[in-house]
């Protein structure tokens, strides 16, 4: 089987930590995750969970739960396998490079609007990202291990916003040197 995906990853990683589970359980899981980059549509975690299965990593058994029939898959010995090498070094420059930012992307063009609507993005930026320090505070935390994850987003997000201040700065000491110049 070729690398796993980060999804696959995350996906065998669940089935590791929480046991035999339903596709509904790990879609689940990923839709009510703080973090927007895990897809939890049923477009990709079913067939997913085939293709997995089709490499042998995960097995599937047909179970009933009162009137309904599901399917619950667990990990297979090689599945575990191969959760392990994508958790364990080394460590792949795309793991410690820094990941797709959109807001750091929009960044790059804030020239483009008025210093009105550049104040307005900064603004609600901030915000948004105040409210998702909350989101994570909130979240679910079963172990240390989940504790320390939670406790890393929340302190790369409290730099976002510590970043987004110094664009502030930035801005409004650009402002104070035009108007001298006038």
């Amino acid at each position: 089987m070729r690398a796993l995906s980060e999804l696959e990853g995350c996906v065998l990683g669940y089935l590791w930590k929480y046991g035999p589970s339903t596709a509904y359980a790990v879609r689940k899981e990923l839709l009510d995750s703080p973090s927007s980059h895990w897809s939890g549509s049923a477009g990709a975690i079913y067939p997913l969970l085939e293709r997995l299965e089709k490499h042998g990593v995960v097995a599937s058994q047909k179970s009933a739960r009162g009137d309904r029939q599901h399917w619950t898959y667990q990990l297979t010995d090689a599945g575990r396998e191969e959760f392990l090498a994508w958790l364990a070094p080394p460590l792949a420059y795309d793991i410690i490079s820094l990941a797709p930012d959109p807001l750091r992307t929009r960044m790059y063009f804030l020239g483009a609007l008025t210093p009105k609507r550049r104040s307005a993005f900064l603004s609600e930026a901030r915000e948004k990202l105040t409210e998702y320090i909350k989101e994570l505070e909130e979240a679910r935390q079963d172990d240390e291990f989940d504790r320390l994850a939670t406790r890393g987003a929340i302190r790369a997000t409290k730099a976002r916003i510590a970043w987004l201040d110094d664009v502030r700065k930035a801005f409004d000491g650009a402002k104070k040197t035009t108007k001298r110049v006038r």
